[in-house]
């Protein structure tokens, strides 16, 4: 954006830079004319030939300056609107942008709204409670089997403990 900014700036520059020779050659031709009315002065007397030679002098000096100034004035034109048009495609580029982002924003916006109707109509409380519940059941089920694995690990001890023990006596018989 800022180098569009400059690069404007820079064409604005150069349009300011022609005007500026515009002013100066009027300038010159001011100074020209001032040159004239002294002249005038000096040669009264011959007043009728001089005044031929001004206004031939004047009339080619208006031409030229018309037509200098006519050709910088379409120059100028033609150099803003162009400037203008760039001006209006980086405007319409950008507001294509900005209405991109406003429907992004806009989409996410309806997606959070969304999101925060799905988290209110969940019943943390209720849920958390069932949650709980049911690990409390699985807590109960989990201690209720381990006692029983606990008495078929006693009662297979016991087994193995007796067959050892019965094994041992019948062992010590038999010698």
């Amino acid at each position: 954006m800022k180098d569009k900014i400059n690069e404007q700036l820079a064409l604005l520059e150069s349009e300011l830079n022609r005007l500026k020779n515009a002013t100066d050659y009027i300038n010159s031709t001011k100074s020209s004319a001032d040159d004239v009315i002294n002249q005038i002065n000096d040669v009264q007397a011959n007043y009728s030939s001089y005044t031929d030679k001004i206004f031939n002098l004047y009339k080619s000096t208006v031409e030229q300056l018309e037509k200098e100034t006519t050709l910088q004035i379409k120059e100028g034109v033609i150099s803003f609107e162009t400037t203008g048009t760039k001006i209006d495609q980086t405007n319409r580029e950008k507001l294509v942008e900005t209405t991109k982002l406003l429907e992004n924003y806009r989409k996410t916006v309806e997606a959070t709204d969304g999101l925060v109707n799905v988290l209110e109509a969940v019943d943390f409380p209720s849920r958390l409670n069932s949650i709980k519940n049911d690990i409390s059941e699985g807590m109960i089920e989990t201690t209720r089997q381990n006692k029983i694995i606990k008495n078929l690990l006693f009662t297979i001890l016991g087994f193995v403990f007796l067959g050892s023990v019965g094994a041992v006596l019948f062992i010590m018989k038999i010698i």
